[in-house]
């Protein structure tokens, strides 16, 4: 052969790669600028979030038992870097990936990269494609930046003149400044029980760096399926922070349309196998020890109490009202209204402790403030059939006439009875209707806060 007839040979070989580039990485880069994987407005800078994300780890792990086993440890770090490195959008975050020794299936992430998977995911996962589904999916929550935007949210709708004033300068300490909010992101943040709209973001993530990563994209939407077919209580955790979305199996098959190619992604490892079977023959996981304060039930059956409301207080101004409510309280809000409540205040979903506040309006033009009261509660009985009114009684904030009423209601906490304050009043638009939550247990306990807090609701 002579070097003459090599040298041709050699330009179509480049030739033919160059033209499968320009095929192939047109079509992937397309797919996601289709997507528009782009994050919502964020008062944060990105490395704000791993400053965030930093700081709420040394919480997180204070409140959690990790896993300590090498073997699980790497694996599980080494997928997740991999699928990392797939995410559109993935930026220097200081990706890690730690398992929590808890069998109740659960994920959850921190801003800046810093993702836990519960021990009981990869028990219950059948296949490494169902865990990189979940894997994936936090990683959507990360890259879109879901835990700051939600956060940016809250800050400008309390306190916009303290954040133009510099909250969040660069000074150390950043978690600090935030809990003066009421922001933070604990184990039990509001912040991490993402919306239905997020959820659906993060499926979109999860499916696209599947398929880029070679996995069978619909095998996260799967292992969502099989959680809540064969592991209802287990993952009733999971389900709470990870809302379904409207048509997410439709949604899904969908955007894996747009992404490319079809083609027969891989489902399995043995390296997964090998650690299921691991972590199958390791002990149970501890139990959480009690502690000295009025308990919670929570899914997994262990005891958790929420701290006592702070003497501290900061507002919360809200469309027409504004409210003082504990400095190391959590604020959530909604398109309904709004939650103040301690970190775990909030069970599955279910308010156990705090506060809520939603604008009622009552379908009848010409209406009384008792007749609409009793239209909510007959409105609230639909999910609360155990709902009972103990007292009604008038009376008047800032001068304007309001109702008072005690109710009896079955709590979130197993096998306890709540005590419900729920004050009625007529504002523009309608009726606000003001609710504070405590088990029967702890009300003479926050009895003192909910006063407090119901001389500070001013309305305008």
């Amino acid at each position: 052969m002579t070097t003459q007839a090599r040298k041709p040979r050699g330009k179509n070989h480049i030739w033919r790669v160059g033209l499968a580039a320009l095929v192939v990485l047109p079509a992937v880069a397309f797919a996601a600028e289709q997507l528009r994987f782009k994050p919502g407005f964020n008062l944060f800078s990105r490395e704000q979030d791993v400053q965030v994300g930093r700081e709420g780890v040394a919480q997180v792990e204070k409140e959690v038992p990790l896993l300590k086993d090498p073997a699980v440890e790497r694996y599980v770090s080494d997928l997740g870097r991999r699928l990392a490195g797939f995410a559109p959008g993935n930026t220097d975050y200081p990706w890690t990936f730690k398992v929590v020794n808890s069998r109740e299936i659960n994920a959850f992430a921190l801003p800046g990269g810093f993702v836990y998977v519960n021990r009981g995911v990869l028990e219950a996962a059948d296949d490494e494609a169902q865990l990189a589904g979940v894997m994936a999916h936090e990683i959507g929550h990360v890259t879109l930046r879901h835990g700051t935007h939600q956060a940016s949210q809250m800050m400008l709708a309390q306190m916009p003149l303290a954040i133009l004033g510099g909250v969040l300068g660069k000074g150390s300490g950043l978690t600090s400044q935030l809990a003066q909010l009421g922001i933070s992101f604990g184990v039990n943040s509001l912040l991490l029980k993402n919306s239905r709209g997020a959820e659906s973001q993060a499926d979109e993530i999860g499916t696209y760096t599947l398929y880029q990563a070679g996995y069978d994209p619909k095998a996260m939407v799967q292992f969502f399926g099989i959680i809540e077919k064969k592991y209802p209580q287990q993952g009733l955790q999971f389900l709470s922070d990870h809302p379904n979305p409207e048509n997410r199996i439709k949604k899904v098959d969908q955007l894996i349309s747009q992404l490319g190619p079809s083609r027969q992604g891989r489902t399995d490892s043995p390296e997964f196998q090998v650690a299921k079977r691991r972590l199958l023959a390791l002990p149970p996981p501890p139990k959480a020890k009690p502690t000295g304060q009025p308990s919670r039930s929570t899914p997994s059956g262990s005891a958790v109490a929420p701290p006592a409301p702070s003497s501290r207080r900061v507002e919360y101004q809200g469309d027409g009202f504004v409210i003082a409510y504990p400095d190391n309280w959590e604020v959530q809000q909604s398109k309904d209204g709004v939650t103040l409540a301690p970190p775990g205040g909030v069970l599955s979903g279910a308010q156990a402790y705090g506060a809520s506040l939603s604008n009622y309006v009552p379908p009848q033009k010409n209406w009384g403030l008792i007749d609409a009261t009793q239209q909510l509660l007959d409105s609230m009985r639909q999910s609360n059939p155990n709902l009972r009114v103990v007292k009604q009684t008038s009376l008047k904030i800032k001068g304007r006439a309001a109702l008072s009423t005690l109710l009896e209601n079955d709590s979130p906490l197993e096998g306890q009875k709540e005590a419900d304050h729920l004050v009625t009043v007529r504002v523009r638009d309608g009726m606000l209707a003001l609710i504070l939550v405590a088990p029967q247990s702890a009300a003479d306990a926050y009895r003192p806060t909910f006063d407090a807090m119901l001389r500070s609701l001013d309305l305008h």
